[in-house]
C-alpha cells in the first residue's frame, strides 16, 4: 500500500470543496465518469436513475481525520435479459461495495495489523489518527486473501509448539522459493498426510529424524524423495556419544568410591569417635596451617555435555582440554571407541562420503556399544532418507530459521495467537512476495 497521491482514485473522482473543523475533514467528491457497467451483466449505461450520497473514512491527513464525502449515482440497466434493473455505481479503486473506509485504508489497518498484530496494532493506528479497535485489525487478517494454489516442488517440513510440551503443530516451507506455505494443527502423520494428498506434485521433502514425518509422507507422497537433515544427524550421533559418557561417568565414580572400602581397617569404626576427640586440638592447628599454604586447584571431568563437545572437536582444545580428554579415553576403553565411531560418522555426513555409510553401520553394530548400536539401527530404518541428506542439497536450514520467525510472531501475539490468525500472519510476508 503506497498512496501515491491526494485523492483515492483521481481517473474515478474529482474534489468539489471542503468541509473543515478542528478533528476532521470532509472531502466532498463526485465522480466523472459518464457511463457506469452494471454489475450483474456488465453493459455499460448512460441512464441516470437518481443521485445519492455516502460518506467513508479515508487516509488521514498529518494526523488528522479525512472523510470523504462521496457523490455518486443510480443507472437504469438497459440490458432487458438483465434481472438488475437499477444498479449503484462502483468505484473499485476508491472503496468497495456497502464498505465504509476507502481501499487504501483498509490497506493501512490490513498492513498494521499482520505488522504488529490486535493490541499493539490499535495502538499505533491510534497514534497515527487511524481509529480502529484491536477486533477490528483481526477480522482484517481473517478477510485477507492468501492465494497459495500452486503446489511446490521441494518443501521442508518441522514442528512447533503452540505450548511446549503439550501441544505441537507443522510448518510447511517451500525449499526453492524460500517462504512458508501453510500450517497444521498438529504433527500426527495423518495429517501431514491428507495434506499432501490434496497437493499432487511433491517431488522432494526435506525432515527431521521423526518417524511420524516420516510415515505421513510414504502415505500421502510415496513418489517423493525424503531427505534427512544433516544437522539433526549430527545432532543424534552427540547425543549418543552423550548418553555413553553418562553411564561411564556413573561406572567411574562407582569405583572410585568403591576403592577406599576396599583398604579400610577392620575395626576402624570401634575408635573412631574416641580417637577424633584426642587428636581434635592437632586437627585444629593442621587446618589453621594449610589455610595459609597455596592450595592447588585439582583437575576436575567436564559433564557428560561438554565431554561429549570437545571429544568431537579436538582441533579446538587447549592444551589442559586434551589431556583431560586423554585421560578420560585411557580409564575407559568404551570412550575411545565411541569417540572413533562420532567422529567417522561426522565425517561421512560433513564430507557427504555415500559409500563409506555402509561400512561404518557394520562398525557401529558390531562395536557392542548400545547407544550406538540403537543409533545404528535408527540409521538402517531410515537408510533412503540419510543417503538422501548426503546426495541432496537440501536441508531443513530454511525450516529451522522460519520456526524462529513464527515463535517471534507467536509472542507478539499476546495469547490471540489460533491457528487461523498466526497462520495468516506467518503466511503473509510470502503472501505479499
Amino acid at each position: 500500500m503506497t498512496p501515491s497521491t491526494l485523492l483515492a482514485d483521481p481517473e474515478a473522482i474529482r474534489p468539489l470543496y471542503l468541509r473543515t473543523s478542528p478533528s476532521v475533514i470532509t472531502l466532498v467528491v463526485c465522480t466523472t465518469a459518464r457511463r457506469a457497467p452494471c454489475p450483474r451483466c456488465r453493459r455499460a449505461s448512460l441512464s441516470v436513475h437518481s443521485r445519492y450520497a455516502r460518506t467513508v473514512a479515508d487516509l488521514p491527513w498529518h494526523g488528522v481525520a479525512v472523510k470523504l464525502e462521496l457523490h455518486t449515482r443510480r443507472f437504469r440497466c438497459r440490458n432487458d435479459l438483465c434481472p438488475r434493473s437499477i444498479f449503484c455505481e462502483r468505484l473499485p479503486r476508491v472503496v468497495a461495495h456497502y464498505a465504509r473506509k476507502t481501499v487504501r485504508l483498509n490497506a493501512a489497518l490490513e498492513l498494521i495489523g499482520f505488522a504488529v498484530g490486535g493490541e499493539a496494532g490499535a495502538r499505533l493506528a491510534r497514534e497515527l489518527g487511524l481509529a480502529v479497535s484491536p477486533d477490528t485489525l483481526l477480522r482484517r487478517l481473517r478477510q485477507a486473501s492468501q492465494d497459495n494454489s500452486s503446489t511446490p516442488r521441494v518443501i521442508g517440513v518441522d514442528d512447533f509448539a503452540f505450548r511446549r510440551g503439550r501441544r505441537y503443530g507443522t510448518i510447511l516451507i517451500d525449499l526453492e522459493r524460500r517462504r512458508p506455505i501453510d500450517l497444521l494443527p498438529d504433527r500426527e502423520a495423518e495429517t501431514l498426510s491428507a495434506w499432501l494428498k490434496a497437493h499432487p506434485g511433491v517431488e522432494v521433502v526435506s525432515r527431521d529424524r521423526s518417524p511420524a514425518y516420516a510415515s505421513g509422507i510414504n502415505e500421502g507422497a510415496p513418489r517423493s524423495v525424503q531427505v534427512a537433515d544433516r544437522w539433526h544427524l549430527l545432532k543424534n550421533v552427540r547425543e549418543a556419544l552423550e548418553q555413553l559418557l553418562s553411564k561411564q561417568y556413573r561406572l567411574l565414580r562407582s569405583r572410585t568410591m568403591a576403592a577406599p572400602l576396599l583398604t579400610k581397617p577392620a575395626g576402624e569404626n570401634d575408635c573412631y569417635e574416641g580417637c577424633r576427640l584426642r587428636l581434635h586440638p592437632h586437627l585444629e592447628h593442621a587446618k589453621r596451617r594449610d589455610r595459609t599454604s597455596k592450595v592447588v586447584p585439582r583437575a576436575r571431568l567436564p559433564s557428560a555435555r561438554q565431554a561429549s563437545w570437545m571429544l568431537l572437536q579436538p582441533e579446538k582444545l587447549k592444551d589442559g582440554e586434551q589431556k583431560i580428554i586423554g585421560h578420560l579415553c585411557r580409564l575407559s576403553p568404551e570412550v575411545s571407541t565411541a569417540r572413533e565411531l562420532a567422529m567417522g560418522f561426522t565425517g561421512i555426513v560433513r564430507e557427504r562420503k555415500v559409500d563409506g555409510l555402509r561400512e561404518w553401520l557394520i562398525s557401529a553394530l558390531r562395536s557392542g556399544l548400545p547407544e550406538f548400536v540403537s543409533f545404528a539401527n535408527g540409521i538402517t530404518e531410515d537408510l533412503q532418507a540419510v543417503k538422501a541428506a548426503l546426495q541432496y542439497e537440501w536441508s531443513n536450514g530454511q525450516t529451522e530459521g522460519q520456526v524462529n520467525r513464527l515463535k517471534m510472531i507467536k509472542r507478539m501475539m499476546y495469547g490471540r495467537g489460533k491457528l487461523d490468525l498466526l497462520r495468516a500472519r506467518v503466511l503473509y510476508a510470502a503472501w505479499k512476495s
